[in-house]
């Protein structure tokens, strides 16, 4: 995996951008997770985690079988419904159907992210979005451009997508990677870069 970390590491000092990590589902995305928040952590960063639907717990679950612990205790984790918690819950989003509501419950939730966690930001289990608007794409685009642009900064914000694509619809996978500053592949173990500012493989 030093390929892989290697290509985080050029990332991981960037002071602004959005970077979508694709997977399928038999690769191994917990493993560029695990890079991302080691990393930022040797420079003093703690991230906010969004966690949808429990992936964090897989994440972690499956880094465990692989032999690695990653301690998040100390991480602060909004909760987008799901039953187990992992890391250091700050609140939680239960209302996903109505989309007003659920807008207004996470901008409650956002209010308590510390302030030393809201310039950074890694959003696990986004495919996920899908099951609850799959009539309505347009509807998953406007959640994450108001969630994501409106309650935390526009400036100096870095964040890390996290995206299965062999669950995501074609349509929500092109528009994430339209909006995308960069864009990583894993395959396996292994990360490639498919886009990235002024570049598309």
């Amino acid at each position: 995996m030093g390929g892989a970390m290697d290509t985080i590491k050029r990332l991981l000092p960037m002071k602004t951008g959005n970077v979508l990590v694709e997977y399928g589902s038999r690769d191994h995305p917990e493993r560029v997770f695990y890079d991302i928040l080691t990393g930022w952590r040797k420079m003093g960063i703690t991230p906010l985690v969004v966690d949808v639907w429990d992936t964090l717990h897989i994440f972690l679950q499956n880094l465990r079988f692989s032999g690695m612990e990653l301690e998040v205790d100390d991480v602060p984790v909004i909760k987008e419904r799901g039953r187990i918690n992992s890391g250091m819950v700050i609140g939680r989003v239960d209302v996903i159907e109505d989309f007003e509501r659920h807008i207004g419950l996470y901008s409650r939730v956002a209010k308590k992210v510390p302030e030393r966690s809201r310039d950074h930001t890694i959003v696990l289990g986004v495919e996920k979005f899908s099951f609850t608007f799959l009539d309505d794409p347009p509807k998953v685009e406007r959640y994450f451009e108001v969630v994501h642009r409106r309650y935390l900064p526009l400036r100096n914000y870095m964040a890390f997508l996290f995206l299965n694509t062999d669950v995501a619809s074609e349509y929500l996978t092109k528009r994430f990677e339209q909006d995308s500053e960069y864009v990583l592949r894993v395959s396996g173990r292994e990360v490639s870069i498919l886009k990235s500012p002024g570049v598309v493989e």
